[in-house]
């Protein structure tokens, strides 16, 4: 297992480098000079001129490249062209925004997908699986930022029961130490807080999981599915256990590998993909800084904000490798441990 995780850590070097380059053409190569949105309408050439040597992009276009990788090894990201402040912090300071409203999406699409994926499986052929059915198809098919702004408009603008964006009303102090907001309430001792914000997180979080909750199910119904028909679970029903017995002790935990890698991939797919619900909710998290940092051309930031996504995704990757040596015997066996 070690050797593996090694192999898949020591990907990530290519992975970075492709995405870089990628990237950094991409943005140099686009109509436009970043220079030009840096400056007020009326500057004149001289000023223009300025920013570019400034920003180093006068330079060629490959010395540009070079030196990024040169300050990417030593963890230097630059410095951002908008905020004129570090890139890494500047991410720093938006992650846990991004990872806490992921995390919080999958885990209430979990709660729900899960046992409605074992319910359809179970009641296979059913009306129950044909709801369960048309509901995935729902989640799957609706796009996230209409779902969000149509929440908004009902809950926010028209029940008057949650806030339509943000992640603290204004002028709510919180002492942050991990930078997750219910973790920070908690050790401070701020219980009063919790409840606020939770209705921060309710629309944002409902926006995600939606969408997730129609994949996740099909997964997991397919995985219960396919493991009721393998030979070991004809010799338990042969035994005389009982329905729950099997169940429990036979059916799910052999269905956890695919359910396990969905997950997984839901929640870098939700880490990178939340750029569109974070705008519509004003919430302050990485997908927001990125739109941001476009808008403007903010090329430091923006090619920061990729790496960073792509450095979490493989990390998810590596994590559920380990997960799989873990929960399954049989690739423990195959490692030889």
């Amino acid at each position: 297992m070690v050797r593996a995780i090694a192999w898949r850590v020591a990907g990530v070097v290519p992975v970075l480098f492709l995405v870089t380059l990628v990237l950094f053409l991409l943005l140099r190569l686009a109509p436009g000079d970043a220079a030009d949105l840096l400056v007020p309408d009326d500057a004149s050439e001289a000023e223009i001129l300025r920013i570019r040597e400034r920003w180093g992009l006068d330079r060629p276009l490959l010395e540009q490249y070079f030196s990024f990788l040169l300050n990417l090894l030593k963890l230097d990201l630059g410095r951002s062209y908008r905020y004129g402040a570090d890139v890494f912090e500047l991410i720093a300071s938006r992650v846990p925004a991004t990872i806490e409203l992921a995390t919080l999406a999958l885990l209430a699409a979990s709660l729900i997908a899960i046992p409605l994926g074992i319910l359809a499986a179970l009641r296979k052929g059913t009306a129950v699986d044909g709801a369960v059915s048309v509901f995935a198809i729902a989640g799957v098919s609706t796009p996230t930022f209409w779902l969000g702004i149509l929440l908004v408009l009902l809950f926010s603008a028209e029940l008057h029961l949650l806030p339509s964006g943000g992640r603290l009303p204004y002028g709510v102090q919180l002492p942050e130490r991990t930078g997750l907001h219910l973790v920070d309430a908690m050790l401070a001792g701020r219980f009063d807080l919790l409840g606020l914000i939770a209705s921060q997180l309710i629309l944002p979080v409902m926006t995600l999981a939606f969408s997730m909750v129609g994949i996740i199910s099909r997964i997991t119904r397919g995985a219960i599915i396919d493991v009721a028909q393998e030979e070991f679970i004809t010799t338990s029903v042969a035994k005389g256990l009982t329905r729950g017995a099997i169940i429990r002790h036979h059916l799910l935990p052999n269905a956890t590998v695919p359910i396990t890698t969905i997950l997984g991939l839901e929640l870098g797919v939700l880490i990178s993909g939340s750029i569109i619900v974070e705008v519509v909710f004003s919430w302050p998290g990485l997908g927001t800084l990125l739109y941001q940092s476009i808008s403007v051309r903010d090329i430091p930031l923006v090619t920061g904000i990729v790496v960073t996504y792509t450095t979490l995704f493989i990390l998810i990757n590596v994590v559920i490798d380990v997960i799989y040596f873990i929960i399954d015997p049989r690739i423990r066996a195959s490692q030889g441990a």
